[in-house]
């Protein structure tokens, strides 16, 4: 996972994109209401929040790697008092267990290197029959904007501090999922990418946006003086449409009761 801890508050403002894909994804959740439900990358906790008043008699363990965003999960979840508990994992390195009905995520597996290490992991949250319902970043994401961005990251000023440029992400290919799926124990898996082409409506939502989730890592690399010119030149090379030309990657499958 990464190691670039996130700005919670203002994602938890600009996340508008990734709360839509989320909500949409949790409406072909069936729940009865009364089921223990991993949040696998709960972020700011606003899906989370939604997740919980569909469980009006079960729980949610919310997890996620970063200690920021976890702070501002409790703070927005402090209202559901013990039906919610967090813990603060490594999704790629996983210990906990758990007996969980179902494991839902929304825009983190994509943050994890390693998807074999991933599902090894989840099996383990999940009791025999439990179900994953998830969404992530898939083959082709941001391909175009992460372009555009290392052409600018290719000139100076920022050359000389940008040769690390990527950020660590993996978007994974469905025909690569499906057999790490297989391996670590689930079946009746399902994989498919989804075109989620997403406009802003500024350029100053979107150099917002781009600087507090698509391009955190790079920036990290840059002195604080380039900081802010790096994003006004990625905007501009940008214009005129202000749009981020995300792949979703979905994935659906259930835990083996044998």
């Amino acid at each position: 996972m990464s190691t670039v801890d996130w700005n919670a508050e203002t994602y938890h403002r600009v996340s508008e994109p990734q709360l839509k894909w989320g909500l949409e994804v949790m409406a072909e959740l069936p729940l009865r209401g009364e089921e223990l439900v991993v949040d696998a990358g709960c972020g700011t906790g606003r899906l989370t929040a939604h997740l919980l008043e569909r469980l009006p008699r079960g729980k949610v363990a919310a997890l996620d790697a970063s200690d920021a965003m976890l702070q501002k999960a409790r703070a927005e979840l402090a209202r559901f008092g013990p039906r919610v508990e967090f813990h603060q994992v490594d999704l790629g390195a996983l210990t906990l267990k758990l007996e969980a009905d179902v494991i839902f995520s929304a825009a983190t597996f994509h943050w994890v290197a390693d998807h074999a290490a991933l599902f090894e992991g989840l099996a383990g949250l999940l009791k025999p029959g439990g179900r994953l319902h998830a969404q992530c970043g898939g083959r082709g994401n941001l391909r175009g904007f992460l372009t555009l961005a290392r052409e600018v990251a290719q000139t100076p000023p920022f050359a000389a501090f940008l040769t690390g440029f990527d950020s660590p992400t993996h978007f994974a290919a469905p025909e690569d999922e499906l057999p790490l799926l297989s391996r670590a124990g689930f079946v009746d898996a399902k994989a498919w990418l989804k075109d989620a082409p997403t406009p802003f409506a500024t350029a100053e939502d979107f150099r917002t946006f781009i600087g507090v989730v698509v391009l955190r890592h790079p920036l990290a690399l840059l002195p604080e003086a380039l900081k802010a010119r790096f994003l006004d030149e990625v905007t501009a090379r940008a214009a005129p449409q202000y749009a981020l030309d995300y792949v979703r990657l979905e994935l659906r499958a259930t835990r083996s009761v044998k």
